[in-house]
């Protein structure tokens, strides 16, 4: 099977090494056509559209809930009478909360939440057009009067009854409390405690955004004595959302410049060698890598693919992936014949045959990874993969033509003895300085010596490391520990990816200095999570009929037996019609001429009724039940999902509706689509990893260790305390590409190594990509470290992920698949190892056993 591939890889690696030659011809030719397309393309970013919303961008696109809301607002139009659990409309809420989170019931915290009602009212204004626009302007009213959730606490009766320990609870006047007051406590049918309220001011004018700005700017100046605010509005969260990344903006710069600053330490020897230094080389790569983030931009955005916030993280990861084939191609050309003995076009060809078909498995497998992506039933996740996706692309294209166009003209330096800085001609190597008595600054800036193999140019940074770790993996004992590890390794990752929670916080959507994240938080802590859902027959039925009577009736029965349902709470029409003196069935038209009188009566019902023009018939309703607290956005999604079941079982047409519902969506879809676009993910990738490295062996080893690196992700995303979300399933996907990477190299080079012992194959294999894989990792990992100071949750999260999938990533490919490849690596003859005892040299930089690519 090896000497099958060997040849396989010679037809493939012909056609990387000529295009190798070609590029070596016309070096400052394809150098400078290749920086203008991508500066012509990056001209695509005066096209560039912003994307944002919350509820656009994380949730699934053509949800159930999305289109459930959408037909229920042709049927059920605004009415001039607001309530709130009928419809959405513009609002401002404070969350008021002792400043010891003692207990509220005292007349000086009601004497705040009063000051703090007779502010937002009297105290917060804005002038349109010369025009004075209050509260009282521009609130959703009721009977004439603004609706504001929580004004029970502001009435004479709360604070009498307070004041004699007399507060019923949950309902307190026909008002529930439970989800108004934070962290309630009650005995006996009596509140005991509580820390804080909620008060909510619902708007509805065409300036209710003007005032909302009014109200964020304003009411932090407060001046309460006993308590503490937090507050938002109906369109915080979109507007945090488009600030949210913005504010680390710093982190591009500092990435760029420590992995500049990496680069050219990992390729410098630091011999004072000025014809054979690397380093410039290096930083070339880096920009290659970094300018590739130009034409991915302008190209998504000509062809209308909008920018979010979230695409900000894309910078950082294409430079990791840049860095890893810089020192890839750097390694390929260090293990060409020296430049003494071949000619650059050789050397070229070398690099490029072998080094060049190690970027293009890792590439197109990162690529396909974000093709599948842009598939996502997400917003966020289809933008941001189809923007790193092409990124990656252009990434690939810039290292096999600018970086490496820059490579062939760093050759012909080197083969012109000319120096690294100056391009000056040096005649004289160090020695000969020495000899004719030169010595100080002409010793040092100018001296040097075309390498004439390996360890001429590598440096500490290639050197050190994989030598440690071939000793390391050289020792059965050793091996034995290694293997032990990943054993308790994969039963962590079990645990951790057995308890991963699902759902996205809001608080992790914005900064942690902001205004939403503070209520955010509060919101979550001491408030419950109350949801108020809607039953909403479909079709025309004849609602004097005992028999529809029944079914609504049996229906809502049902719901209300659900363990997360309120079986205390129920808005029911129907229910108030027959309790009422006005109501007839002794025919459908005699029954809707007495429902219409009374809902003239009894306005609260008057919109969950529609009857047709003519008055004869009852086209639609809708019925309404509330949940108990959910706090779990897995329990939430369930539920839903639950009471989708019960409408979907009943006898006539029903849709169970609930605006919470359209962000529910996501705590349902995000598991199945994660799971689904990882899956198509790795089996493409494996596909593609057959093309070019088709060895069963190899590929098993290979599709395994992708297994365990991603489930070593999702596992301790447990513990590191990250849920699965829209955003860490955009990271998740970014990692199935990256979990490829270094166990591909590790691989392709031990297949390459002409040898019949096992254990050569894999010191030659560590020793041709062990430094590369080492200063990829490594160089990555220093470029997001710096996101650990970053205040946006998405930095942060994507900053975890990369550390977790490099870090695994590293460990298994230099680690444990060499162990593995030791015991059971396919060898390249038909033969046996050698007898017990008798070893197989390990070939050095000028032996002629094959070396491949890494």
């Amino acid at each position: 099977m090896g000497d099958c591939y060997l040849k396989y890889e010679e037809k493939i690696g012909r056609l990387f090494g000529l295009y190798g030659q070609f590029l070596e011809r016309h070096p400052v030719k394809i150098l400078v056509i290749a920086i203008a397309v991508n500066c012509l393309l990056g001209l695509g970013m005066l096209r560039l559209e912003v994307e944002s919303g919350a509820e656009r961008l994380y949730t699934p696109v053509n949800s159930q809930a999305s289109k459930d809301r959408d037909y229920l607002e042709n049927i059920y139009p605004s009415t001039l009478e607001f309530y709130p659990h009928k419809e959405t409309t513009a609002f401002s809420e404070v969350l008021i909360l002792t400043k010891t989170r003692g207990n509220m019931l005292t007349s000086a915290f009601l004497d705040d939440v009063k000051k703090v009602d007779n502010y937002v009212r009297n105290s917060i204004s804005i002038t349109v057009a010369g025009t004075v626009y209050r509260f009282a302007d521009m609130c959703a009213k009721q009977s004439g009067a603004c609706v504001v959730s929580g004004d029970i606490f502001l009435s004479n009766d709360f604070k009498q009854m307070m004041l004699v320990n007399n507060i019923t609870y949950p309902i307190f006047k026909e008002t529930s409390l439970s989800s108004l007051l934070a962290s309630p406590s009650a005995s006996n049918g009596m509140l005991v405690s509580a820390i804080g309220v909620k008060i909510t001011y619902y708007l509805r004018n065409s300036y209710s955004d003007q005032w909302e700005k009014a109200f964020v700017a304003a009411i932090a100046d407060v001046p309460v004595n006993v308590s503490e605010l937090a507050y938002s509005y109906s369109s915080a969260l979109d507007d945090e959302l488009e600030n949210n990344v913005g504010g680390d903006i710093l982190f591009y710069s500092l990435t760029i410049a420590l992995m500049m600053t990496y680069a050219s330490i990992a390729t410098s020897r630091m011999n004072c060698n000025f014809i054979a230094d690397r380093s410039f080389l290096g930083q070339a790569g880096v920009f290659a890598a970094a300018l590739s983030i130009l034409p991915s931009f302008g190209f998504a955005s000509l062809v209308g693919v909008k920018f979010m916030s979230i695409v900000g993280i894309m910078p950082f990861l294409i430079i990791g992936i840049g860095i890893d084939d810089v020192f890839i191609l750097m390694s390929g050309i260090a293990d060409a014949k020296s430049v003494d003995k071949s000619s650059v076009s050789d050397r070229i060809y070398f690099m490029m045959k072998t080094s060049g078909i190690a970027i293009t498995i890792t590439s197109v497998t990162d690529f396909l990874a974000f093709l599948i992506g842009a598939s996502s039933v997400f917003i966020s996740v289809r933008n941001f993969c189809i923007y790193t996706g092409v990124a990656v692309l252009f990434c690939y294209l810039n290292q096999m033509t600018i970086f490496s166009a820059c490579i062939v003209i760093h050759e012909r330096r080197i083969k012109g003895n000319r120096h690294c800085m100056a391009c000056c001609v040096t005649t004289k190597e160090k020695e000969s300085l020495r000899e004719d008595g030169k010595t100080g600054c002409l010793l040092y800036a100018c001296a040097g010596y075309p390498p004439k193999d390996r360890r001429d140019v590598d440096s500490p940074l290639e050197r050190y490391p994989k030598k440690l770790i071939q000793k390391i993996v050289s020792y059965l004992a050793l091996k034995i520990i290694i293997i032990v590890i990943f054993t308790i390794y994969f039963g962590l990752s079990v645990y951790g990816a057995i308890h991963l929670e699902q759902g996205l916080s809001l608080p992790n959507l914005v900064t942690d200095d902001s205004f939403f994240h503070k209520y955010a938080t509060w919101i979550e802590e001491y408030f419950t999570t109350e949801i108020v859902m809607s039953f909403n027959v479909k079709n025309t039925l004849t609602y004097s009929s005992a028999w529809t009577q029944s079914v609504i009736t049996s229906v809502l029965t049902t719901a209300k037996n659900d363990k997360d349902i309120d079986s205390s709470f129920e808005l029911n029409w129907l229910t108030a019609f027959k309790q009422s003196t006005l109501y007839v069935d002794t025919s459908e038209s005699a029954f809707i001429t007495a429902l219409q009188t009374f809902l003239t009566n009894i306005t609260q019902y008057a919109s969950d009724v529609v009857i047709d023009s003519a008055g004869s018939t009852i086209t639609s309703s809708r019925f309404y039940l509330k949940t108990n607290s959910l706090k779990s956005t897995y329990d939430r999604g369930q539920m839903m999902l639950r009471m989708r079941e019960v409408t979907d079982n009943s006898a006539i047409p029903m849709i169970v509706y609930s605006d919470p519902f359209i962000f529910f969506e996501q705590f349902v879809e995000i598991l199945p689509s994660t799971l689904q676009t990882v899956g198509i993910a790795i089996v493409v990738i494996i596909v593609v990893t057959i093309f070019f490295m088709p060895h069963p062996t190899l590929i098993t080893i290979i599709a395994v260790t992708l297994f365990t690196i991603l489930l070593g992700v999702f596992g301790f995303m447990y513990y590191w305390d990250i849920s699965l979300s829209t955003i860490s399933m955009i990271h998740l996907v970014m990692t199935v590409g990256f979990s490829v990477d270094f166990s591909a190299h590790i691989c392709h080079a031990y297949l390459a190594v002409d040898s019949d012992n096992r254990d050569a194959k894999v010191q030659l294999a560590l020793d041709r990509s062990g430094g590369p894989i080492f200063n990829a990792a490594v160089s990555t990992l220093l470029g997001v470290s710096v996101l650990g100071f970053a205040n946006s949750y998405i930095f942060k999260t994507f900053g975890k992920l990369m550390f977790l999938v490099i870090f695994i990533g590293l460990a298994h490919s230099v680690l444990l698949i060499p162990v593995i490849l030791s015991f059971i690596g396919p060898l390249n003859n038909k033969g046996e190892d050698k007898e017990s005892g008798e070893t197989s040299p390990i070939p050095g930089p000028n032996s002629k056993a094959r070396s491949g690519p890494v």
